[in-house]
């Protein structure tokens, strides 16, 4: 059963660039599928550590393929948010959402990704 987004949150300093989106699973239950991007000190991270991470609450990559989850594609599909990740592929259901939801998801998207490292596709 594919999780669907309640809700999204944005925050956005000098130092980090963080989108959360809040995921019911119809049971009741929410966990948290982040993209966070750390701005502040990444110019001294090795290159394969750089870029936005994916993290979903509950899941256990374990340590070294927690830091190195870094988004690969971000994929629009109707109300279907596809993504690929290192170590991963995440499939939600935006459909509640409202079209100022996705302003803000596509706002932190060209944010997060100001230098190319993932790519970003509407079907």
């Amino acid at each position: 059963m594919m999780d669907t987004v309640c809700f999204i949150n944005l925050e956005e300093t000098d130092k980090d660039l963080i989108l959360s989106f809040a995921l019911g699973d119809g049971d009741g239950f929410v966990r948290s599928l982040i993209l966070h991007r750390a701005l502040f000190f990444e110019g001294v991270l090795p290159e394969e550590e750089r870029g936005t991470k994916v993290s979903l609450e509950g899941e256990d990559l374990g340590y070294e393929k927690e830091h190195l989850n870094t988004l690969q594609e971000f994929q629009f599909d109707g109300d279907i948010l596809r993504m690929k990740s290192r170590f991963g592929l995440y499939e939600i259901n935006a459909g509640k959402l409202d079209p100022e939801d996705f302003k803000v998801i596509k706002k932190a998207l060209k944010r997060q990704n100001h230098d190319a490292r993932f790519q970003v596709r509407f079907t």
